[in-house]
């Protein structure tokens, strides 16, 4: 037997090493995931009828807590490019029936909702397109994003409606 040889040990010394590092890789995987915040975050066209309220056309945002940990909605922002991006704040602080306000705490399964009324001559989407989305280039690199008290940030395409809206808009100029 050569003297000089290296001892590496027995397999089932090395078998338990590894399962004992795999198990501490998983331990804090899992710590790390149950106390992530998770949305569910949409940006579509909505057409809200009631009783006795007049029917309306709404941008609708809307978040739901898909995870264990609360959070609080902070804002709602805006984002065009890529190089060089561009950023806005849509406001929604007030409340009313179709707007939760912001901030808006929601806890583990809670949803909100923020609606910004579109008028018939669709008003919003025209300043839209007039003032941040300028091109068909910004069109294609739209965002919405939802930021959170707890520093996550959920970004979403709009829906092909409102695309649909703003693409229409470039064909009028």
């Amino acid at each position: 037997m050569n003297e000089s040889a290296v001892n590496w040990g027995s397999v089932a010394d090395w078998v338990s090493g590894i399962g004992s590092l795999a198990a501490v890789i998983t331990a804090l995987y899992l710590s790390h995931w149950s106390q992530r915040v998770r949305l569910a975050f949409s940006c579509r066209h909505m057409a809200v009828v009631g009783q006795g309220v007049p029917s309306q056309d709404l941008v609708l945002f809307s978040a739901t807590n898909i995870g264990s940990r609360s959070t609080v909605v902070r804002n709602i922002t805006m984002r065009v490019g890529f190089l060089r991006p561009r950023y806005a704040i849509v406001m929604l602080h007030h409340r009313d029936l179709c707007c939760a306000g912001i901030p808006k705490a929601l806890s583990d399964g809670e949803s909100a909702d923020w609606g910004i009324p579109l008028n018939e001559e669709k008003t919003w989407i025209k300043d839209l397109s007039k003032d941040f989305v300028a091109t068909k280039w910004d069109l294609l690199t739209l965002r919405f994003q939802i930021h959170t008290s707890n520093g996550s940030t959920k970004s979403v395409r709009p829906a092909l409606p409102i695309r649909n809206m703003l693409k229409a808009t470039f064909q009028s100029k």
